[in-house]
């Protein structure tokens, strides 16, 4: 009986130690199976490389998508005040909004009707008895004499912006400080998009003896090509007037030359918005500066007349003056 609890015993033992040497194969199996499907650092450097490839091919495109996007909002912008200028002007007998941010309170009386509201007020100092969002009657004190310079605007609060940008004509048409800015604006500038020089401004801004006397819109029936002319852009920050372009070189700047640079806010271009409403992105051939008049003073060109600004030219007055000479190859307009 010993014998045999002996033998059974012995059996256990190697049964014991076989099954203890199958675990042990199995794990050093399994190790060397792990360590053969690790990374060597050449493997990880070569990932490292092909994501960063991917990065930099993805990145750019990613970039200009994020681009498009804004470029679409600032266009329904722009959209939606042209949309409010022509409800204006069905609402006032066909008068076109004065458009000279600042100048319209020095108007003339006559034909230009005296100094009057614009479309879009500059923010002033609110004087003893005027509060943000009240019915007291804008004046030329309150409006004009007690207005902030351009170099305190960036620095102002939003209520005043507001109030400025809520007393203008259009506002009853488009009641959404958004709508006044485009996404990529200027830091603090709540206003960036403005109406055109030749659209209800003010009369001699172009100086005196212009050939551009009785270009200056007063009446939406004066517009003989609707879908070649301006009424909105996207300037990127705020102007004092509207976007002043000469028509022949009066005003003091030479002949063929932008007064304000041309805006580059999207890419090479910006955003414009005509008379028929269509809405439509150009992109500059010679996007060399982004200056206006208040910040840089004349914009210049990189020569005389170029493609640019006669097309700028075109959509702001209707023509290319006599005294422009063509530029060294055609432009397509």
């Amino acid at each position: 009986m010993s014998k045999r609890k002996g033998r059974v015993h012995r059996g256990f033992s190697d049964l014991s130690s076989d099954l203890s040497g199958v675990a042990q194969a199995k794990s050093e199996a399994l190790q060397g199976r792990r360590m053969e499907g690790g990374f060597t650092l050449v493997e990880l450097l070569v990932v490292i490389a092909i994501i960063a490839l991917l990065m930099a091919i993805l990145m750019p495109a990613l970039a200009r998508a994020r681009e498009m996007g804004k470029r679409a909002v600032c266009q329904s912008q722009i959209k939606q005040l042209a949309v409010g200028w022509y409800m204006y002007c069905d609402d006032s007998k066909e008068k076109v909004p004065v458009g000279d941010v600042w100048y319209s309170w020095t108007f003339p009386t006559g034909a230009s009707g005296g100094p009057q509201l614009a479309w879009c007020e500059w923010p002033h100092r609110l004087h003893p008895g005027v509060t943000p969002g009240s019915s007291t009657t804008p004046t030329y004190a309150t409006n004009y004499t007690g207005q902030y310079s351009y170099a305190e605007a960036p620095g102002l609060s939003d209520e005043i912006w507001k109030h400025a940008i809520a007393e203008g004509t259009m506002w009853k048409y488009v009641k959404d400080h958004k709508v006044y800015k485009c996404p990529v604006g200027d830091k603090g500038h709540r206003v960036t998009n403005f109406m055109s020089h030749s659209m209800n401004t003010w009369p001699g801004s172009a100086g005196p003896g212009s050939l551009r006397t009785g270009r200056n819109i007063k009446l939406r029936g004066d517009i003989r090509r609707t879908a070649e002319r301006f009424v909105f852009l996207d300037v990127g920050g705020f102007k004092q007037g509207a976007f002043f372009l000469n028509y022949d070189g009066g005003g003091g700047a030479p002949p063929g030359s932008f007064g304000d640079h041309r805006p580059t806010r999207h890419g090479r271009g910006t955003d414009f918005v005509f008379a028929d409403q269509h809405v439509e992105y150009r992109k500059w051939i010679f996007a060399t500066a982004t200056a206006t008049v208040e910040t840089g003073g004349w914009g210049g060109t990189s020569q005389p007349c170029d493609c640019d600004w006669r097309w700028f030219c075109k959509i702001t007055w209707g023509d290319v003056p006599l005294n422009c000479t063509t530029p060294g190859k055609k432009c397509e307009y």
